[in-house]
């Protein structure tokens, strides 16, 4: 396994590697079973798989969740190690970001509800480097989890806009025993505040289990109430799994999405329920 810094190393190590196909997945570290899912997926699919580890700091509204975003660097890079991967880039943001060259994708109004509507500016900023990895890596898959799906449809834009030779993945969220969604921040939680976060996961499951294109406004204000039982809830909402749209149309797929904060700790997750 190689690990590289700075673009001159990347280069290199991605030229004498060109005739074979490439799959990338992102990360921002704090490595999980989860984000080993989406690496052993891209090593059964790719020829050569890239991992590479940044927390961008473009991608954060609040700077404070920036500077405490979990960071376990050594452990990341040894368990990408057992994986027996191809190459893990950590980047600086200096050399990332000095020659950015911004782009404009149609969003849609994809950014501009759920997390787009809690984070401000979340989504350009995940767009900003992604454009950058994936113009210097040149991947021709990339994974993402179920978990960000409103990051993955996003992410998806830029690729058919922008990437066309480029096929943005989606990968089963993994789960505890629970049925929380692993997530790096679940770091900040002891045992017994993942047992109960672990709720969250039994709402999208109610939801699922009593959902009726008829009662969506009911369905949502009872789950959020079962979210304030345990949490602070910052939304639950039923939403088109392709447009993220409020319209009903009930030849389609919709998915609830819920984010709350448990101890400060921010977590998300979402479930198709049709």
């Amino acid at each position: 396994m190689q690990v590289v810094y700075n673009f001159k190393e990347l280069n290199k190590a991605l030229k004498i590697e060109s005739n074979k196909t490439i799959g990338f997945v992102p990360t921002m570290g704090a490595l999980h079973d989860g984000h080993l899912s989406l690496v052993r997926l891209s090593m059964q699919k790719s020829d050569f798989t890239v991992v590479s580890i940044f927390i961008n700091p473009t991608q954060f509204d609040n700077p404070s969740d920036f500077i405490n975003y979990p960071v376990t660097l050594e452990n990341d890079v040894s368990l990408l190690k057992k994986c027996n991967i191809d190459l893990v880039f950590i980047p600086e943001f200096k050399e990332l970001y000095q020659n950015e060259k911004k782009i404009n994708i149609p969003l849609n109004g994809l950014d501009q509800v759920l997390e787009g509507n809690h984070r401000k500016g979340h989504f350009n900023g995940v767009i900003r480097v992604l454009n950058i990895f994936f113009q210097l890596i040149k991947p021709r898959y990339v994974f993402f989890g179920e978990k960000d799906y409103q990051q993955y449809l996003i992410v998806n834009l830029l690729a058919e806009n922008h990437f066309n030779n480029i096929e943005i993945i989606l990968c089963p969220t993994i789960r505890l025993q629970t049925g929380l969604a692993m997530s790096s921040r679940n770091i900040k939680l002891n045992l017994e505040q993942q047992k109960i976060a672990s709720k969250i996961f039994q709402t999208l499951n109610y939801c699922k289990k009593h959902f009726s294109f008829s009662k969506i406004n009911e369905l949502e204000k009872i789950c959020f109430d079962k979210l304030k039982d345990f949490s602070d809830p910052e939304y639950f909402e039923i939403r088109n799994s392709i447009t993220l749209s409020k319209e009903i149309k009930k030849s389609e797929k919709y998915r609830a999405f819920v984010a709350i904060k448990l101890s400060n700790v921010r977590l998300i997750d979402n479930l198709a329920i049709n």
